[in-house]
């Protein structure tokens, strides 16, 4: 029984520490809002948004992706504009994680994270 009570406190602590991962900090795939970016703040913010493939992707000289369109939960379309080029995977992407800033009617973004 003296064994039972000390496993106890360590157990409700890791389930406790677990549910609050996934409710928080686990990642998502759910579309965020373009809504929540404020067009004259520099503030890098994370955002996930949906892949529009019909607009095309812009290329750079060497080939890679420099630019492309998404759109948010809301069916806001908009240019993203990155800063490296985006890796191949985003042609065949669905949803993307995008981390960056609205500057006018654009979205420039610092990094591109393929989801889905």
């Amino acid at each position: 029984m003296r064994k039972i009570s000390k496993l106890i406190l360590p157990l409700i602590s890791i389930t406790v520490l677990v549910v609050i991962y996934y409710i928080y900090f686990a990642p998502s795939k759910e579309l965020g809002s373009f809504s929540k970016f404020d067009g004259g703040s520099e503030i890098n913010q994370q955002i996930n948004v949906s892949v529009v493939k019909v607009n095309g992707f812009e290329r750079d000289k060497s080939g890679g992706i420099i630019s492309f369109y998404a759109k948010d939960k809301n069916n806001l379309e908009i240019k993203i504009t990155l800063h490296e080029p985006a890796p191949e995977e985003i042609v065949n992407a669905e949803v993307v994680e995008l981390m960056g800033h609205m500057h006018g009617n654009s979205f420039v973004a610092s990094g591109v994270i393929v989801l889905k």
